[in-house]
């Protein structure tokens, strides 16, 4: 419930979907270059970034986003209550 997430996916694809969530902290999840995925964020007291390209669908703004990663693909949930949500780029 407390505490923040950094976590890294070392796939760029994979079959369901993976949830990260918090209360109090932020999340940062470390993408491979190549992923393609579909993305559910929301934060009540943050914000939101990617150094992906998403589509958005539906609604967009600096706490909530759905999106889509490159071709879609497995599902992300990431969500927080106080805290950033960050998608980052792996290193090469």
């Amino acid at each position: 419930v407390n505490g923040s997430i950094d976590a890294a996916l070392g796939e760029s694809s994979w079959s369901g979907a993976l949830a990260f969530t918090t209360v109090n902290g932020e999340i940062s999840l470390s993408l491979p270059s190549d992923v393609g995925a579909s993305v559910e964020a929301e934060t009540v007291n943050g914000h939101i970034s990617s150094a992906f390209p998403l589509e958005i669908r539906g609604r967009f703004g600096p706490r909530r986003m759905t999106g889509t990663i490159g071709s879609g693909g497995g599902e992300l949930q990431l969500e927080t209550v106080n805290g950033d949500i960050r998608l980052e780029r792996a290193a090469s």
